[in-house]
């Protein structure tokens, strides 16, 4: 085989190849179109099916949640409203009994009670032997034990155990005597208030 000359390799090189290449990229192009467009094809198939099927799922998980988790959340909301609301009737049931149906004034405290050093013979001094003035400054301060306590329907003053010391001072005038001394009597043997005690004692001088 002779060797082939610079002519010949020229065109080999200029001419033949790119000629042939040309060639079987005609005949070869269409199925590698065809191969390249199934691949996409095949590809985007897969990311479609992969995409729906995350979107079922957060679907299902969606009404899952409204289904069961919706009346979960209500139940908890309204007994968290059912608990703040029996926690706040408590709290002013308390201070309604405590300072009086529309009133802010602290009910006053109960006097300490006289010690049993102040008693003579097992009873105690009322006063009466010395007189109306000594019965008027000592009856604040002294409880009635020589009789029994009336009932509280008795009192001439509506709702008289809602009231504080102030409200019952401001219900004392006008009371006939008789009133006062039941008041001063049920007073007596059971709150022992001075307040309301000393406005009596002025009343009925």
């Amino acid at each position: 085989m002779s060797e082939s000359s610079p002519v010949e390799r020229a065109l080999d090189v200029v001419v033949y190849a790119p000629l042939g290449v040309a060639m079987f990229a005609r005949d070869a192009l269409p199925g590698i179109a065809g191969m390249l467009v199934a691949r996409g094809r095949s590809e985007i198939d897969n990311r479609r099916r992969h995409v729906s099927q995350q979107v079922t799922q957060a679907k299902t998980i969606g009404q899952f949640a409204v289904r069961f988790g919706g009346p979960e959340v209500k139940r908890r909301v309204e007994g968290g409203v059912a608990s703040a609301r029996a926690a706040a009737e408590t709290t002013l049931g308390t201070l309604a009994a405590t300072h009086g149906p529309g009133t802010g004034v602290h009910p006053e405290p109960e006097p300490k009670r006289a010690p049993a050093a102040a008693a003579t013979n097992g009873h105690r001094s009322f006063g009466s032997t010395n007189g109306p003035s000594a019965t008027a400054a000592s009856a604040p301060s002294e409880a009635r034990t020589d009789a029994p306590a009336p009932p509280v329907a008795a009192l001439a003053i509506p709702e008289y155990d809602e009231l504080s010391a102030s409200q019952v001072v401001g219900r004392l005038d006008g009371l006939a005597d008789a009133d006062l001394e039941t008041v001063n009597a049920y007073e007596s043997a059971h709150r022992n208030r001075r307040t309301i005690l000393g406005k009596i004692a002025q009343l009925r001088k």
